[in-house]
């Protein structure tokens, strides 16, 4: 494999280009550098991928009926129905991470204290089909409702459950931070606050490539989002909510502020088919275990109501479809401020 940039400082501090993808995308062998998202039996890999000058792109397989154009074609039913797994996986369609192993053995890169841990991509894309949504009135602009289909730029600690992501529609960015609830047990705890909000912060269109940044620093506690270099959002209290007006799901729990020691990079195409935003209504129940669903508006314990409980295949997948665009990746660690 050809030698990427790699640029290491005295102080420990680096740049790396993890992969421009001129040499093919390698996935799934010990040496690849990316591996796709696996939970129990689900894989997120429903994509086609190719490769070129201008580096990734992966389209979703399948064809939607009426107009031909690429289509989801992996879902998944509720917990009960499925053998047991988190219904909410079904948000995952193609997703893969750079396969690198940080010092506590964890997936990831090492978020040392006194340095900022970026990842950086310079990605585009589009969704497709969305206009063909059976939720009728829940849904204001088929163009621009990320629960529908996505893109996106992900950062995820694998200890925590942590995540800090870039989600892309047609017509908007979102930073996106969320602390999934698959890590609640006995090593995190029962209730920790579980949660997902979504934050529109730049415009979009299907033709565009953004430069997406998002930086850790782990001694401030911080984790901020850039979008061509303009910082947009920003968090100070990682693993507690903020304002419930960008609160999509909301699971309920009790913020528990957390210090990630690493996080991996990825990147992807998704539905959110059991969010709340942005039109406060939530579309399809997806999971039907203990996580438990609460209306965002409210939170606890007020249960959230669905278009759809019974997440009935045809509300999961119905034509819709992504393409994802991604030039590089570079993954950074630079001096703290």
């Amino acid at each position: 494999m050809r030698d990427l940039e790699f640029v290491r400082a005295d102080d420990g501090t680096y740049r790396r280009l993890w992969d421009d993808f001129k040499d093919g995308f390698t996935v799934g062998t010990p040496t690849a550098k990316w591996f796709y998202f696996r939970a129990g039996s689900f894989t997120g890999d429903d994509g086609m991928i190719t490769t070129g000058p201008h580096g990734l792109t992966v389209v979703s397989p399948g064809r939607n009926s009426t107009t031909g154009d690429p289509a989801f074609t992996l879902t998944l039913a509720p917990d009960s129905r499925n053998g047991g797994l988190a219904g909410g996986l079904d948000h995952v369609k193609w997703l893969a991470y750079a396969n690198h192993t940080a010092s506590s053995g964890h997936p990831g890169f090492d978020a040392v204290t006194g340095q900022v841990l970026s990842l950086e991509t310079w990605l585009g894309g589009r969704t497709y089909g969305t206009r063909f949504q059976p939720f009728g009135g829940a849904v204001d602009d088929p163009d621009d409702d990320l629960r529908l289909a996505s893109f996106a730029a992900n950062l995820i600690d694998f200890e925590t459950y942590a995540v800090f992501d870039f989600f892309l529609t047609n017509k908007t960015i979102y930073a996106f931070y969320e602390r999934l609830p698959f890590g609640r047990g006995p090593a995190l705890g029962d209730n920790y606050a579980a949660f997902s909000f979504q934050i529109p912060v730049a415009a979009n269109h299907p033709r565009a490539v953004h430069h997406l940044r998002i930086s850790y620093d782990r001694a401030a506690g911080t984790v901020r989002w850039y979008v061509d270099e303009e910082e947009v959002f920003g968090v100070d209290r990682i693993g507690c909510r903020i304002d419930r007006r960008y609160l999509t799901l909301d699971h309920g729990g009790e913020d528990v502020l957390l210090e990630p020691r690493q996080l991996a990079c990825g990147m992807g195409m998704f539905t959110l088919l059991d969010g709340y935003c942005p039109t406060g209504t939530s579309l399809v129940k997806l999971g039907d275990g203990p996580t438990g669903y609460f209306d965002p508006n409210v939170g606890e314990p007020t249960p959230s109501t669905f278009v759809d409980p019974s997440s009935l295949p045809s509300s999961r997948l119905f034509g819709q479809g992504a393409r994802l665009d991604v030039r590089r990746v570079v993954v950074s660690s630079t001096v703290g401020t």
